[in-house]
């Protein structure tokens, strides 16, 4: 049985969209592509993760619609939510690795990949340890300048402070576009990526769109359906240009999973 593989979207600026991403990846994979995932929430400073979940449990039971949609979603699906593991970043790894020990030992079937949402904070200790233990790392970057020069430098340290250095379990370190204005990367989406190739660092090809749809989590009245939830798959109504089936798949080319 092959080993778990650790993935974290990760940033050292809030507002990038690591934590929604984390949300929308883990729920394709999971609830649309029948892939066992587990979420590591150890952004102790707000457990955005745990947010969500608890959002999505309540719009679904305040809202008919959504609180059938669910009944039907899971009397054919036929398994859980996957779980969402609150922790610290220092405990993160031992944490994630008892509950896939665990699994097996109770004949469960082991997740393939599991994700951590991590504040990117690379001047504690703690953080800059579980992100070398990451397999893979995929850094939310915008177009917006701040968020733009966080992201690159983020990616930057690390590539060149673990990666480059062979001092890490990371494999690779990719950027990803997100919150663009179209679904094909803009002009400044390719200057900047042959800026950091000079860095050593890529950027996936595929790029999220800026769309309203990133924010339909649902409400508790009314039936206009979920784009991003961490208990049902994404409204079929919303994929259309949202550019997530063709994320999910690029990074599962990556990942092998």
């Amino acid at each position: 049985m092959s080993e778990p593989v650790f993935v974290a979207f990760a940033t050292q600026k809030g507002g990038a969209g690591k934590s929604t991403l984390t949300a929308l990846v883990a729920s394709y994979l999971h609830y649309v592509q029948n892939v066992e995932v587990v979420a590591v929430d150890c952004d102790s400073t707000q457990h955005t993760l745990d947010v969500y979940r608890k959002h999505d449990l309540l719009v679904t039971e305040e809202n008919p619609t959504l609180r059938r949609t669910m009944h039907r979603f899971y009397s054919e699906f036929k398994k859980e939510p996957y779980e969402i593991l609150l922790t610290s970043p220092s405990d993160a790894v031992a944490v994630a690795e008892r509950y896939c020990n665990e699994r097996v030992f109770l004949g469960e079937e082991e997740p393939k990949v599991v994700f951590f949402d991590i504040t990117g904070t690379m001047n504690v200790p703690e953080i800059v340890k579980l992100i070398a233990s990451m397999d893979y790392i995929f850094v939310p970057i915008t177009t917006e300048t701040g968020d733009m020069a966080s992201s690159i430098a983020f990616a930057s340290n690390v590539y060149n402070g673990m990666v480059a250095t062979c001092d890490t379990c990371i494999k690779e370190i990719h950027l990803v576009w997100n919150k663009v204005n179209t679904r094909e990367k803009s002009n400044i989406c390719n200057v900047i990526d042959k800026y950091i190739s000079t860095l050593g660092i890529s950027s996936l090809n595929t790029v999220l769109v800026k769309s309203t749809r990133f924010e339909k989590d649902g409400k508790e009245m009314g039936g206009n359906g979920i784009f991003r939830s961490t208990m049902l798959p994404p409204d079929k109504k919303f994929l259309p240009g949202s550019n997530l089936e063709e994320l999910v798949s690029e990074i599962r080319s990556i990942i092998k999973v």
